[in-house]
């Protein structure tokens, strides 16, 4: 059994751990481009014109007709898009972390490698949120219908305005939603399956995220599970 102390000590490297994570991604805003918000709005348009050549340029319908006949709808998503982020993430790391430390420890590092290369992507291809993007015509309902905390001019500083694409919020809920299907039985999971469904529209109607926005983070999620399953094959074949 774990000691105490031990198990303190291992509490500090990871917390530690996702403090320097933090901090590498705040640092890496600016690193490739001068004006990372410029050039984020002008990738937005990019996305804006790709999805228009694919035919899926869904969003501004949804969110119009969300607004215009289903306002409750728009802030329960609201506020699905935040509880289902931060607050689910924080509370399966520290349950899995005092549950299962093995199983902790794989999906930890597949959060930090899709991290890499999510924040990877940030620095060389910066994607400005929808609602940023004039030409769209959406709206940022968090901003709109509340909780107007989140979101909001004083919290800009704290994360990177223009990391739209891929979307984290949904890549992580993709990882996450692995997770509960390996631990969920019977019935509980489909919880596993709605959770990104239910995240894929939260992020979309609050205009916070394109369609290939969600689409990326899925992408990274299956890359992150790949390179660390390659990983755990050869490089730490006893440990994980």
């Amino acid at each position: 059994m774990i000691s105490t102390i031990r198990d303190r000590r291992a509490a500090l490297s990871e917390i530690s751990l996702y403090v320097g994570a933090y901090l590498v991604y705040v640092v890496t805003k600016g690193l490739v481009h001068n004006d990372t918000r410029s050039v984020g709005l002008v990738n937005g348009d990019r996305i804006v014109s790709l999805q228009k050549d694919l035919g899926f340029l869904w969003e501004p319908g949804w969110q119009s007709w969300a607004v215009e006949n289903a306002k409750l709808l728009v802030v329960t998503m609201n506020w699905v898009y935040i509880i289902t982020y931060w607050p689910v993430v924080l509370l399966a790391a520290v349950v899995l972390f005092n549950k299962k430390r093995r199983d902790y420890n794989f999906y930890r590092t597949v959060i930090f490698v899709d991290l890499a290369g999510a924040m990877l992507t940030f620095m060389v291809f910066p994607v400005a949120s929808p609602f940023a993007i004039a030409g769209v015509e959406l709206l940022d309902t968090i901003q709109e219908f509340g909780p107007k905390f989140y979101g909001s001019e004083g919290m800009a500083s704290y994360y990177n305005i223009s990391a739209a694409m891929p979307s984290l919020h949904f890549s992580w809920t993709v990882i996450l939603a692995v997770l509960f299907w390996n631990s969920l039985r019977g019935w509980r999971r489909l919880l596993a399956l709605l959770y990104p469904v239910l995240t894929f529209f939260a992020i979309v109607l609050t205009g916070n995220h394109f369609i290939l926005d969600a689409v990326a983070g899925g992408a990274l999620a299956a890359l992150a599970f790949a390179v660390v399953w390659l990983l755990r094959l050869t490089v730490w074949p006893v440990r994980t």
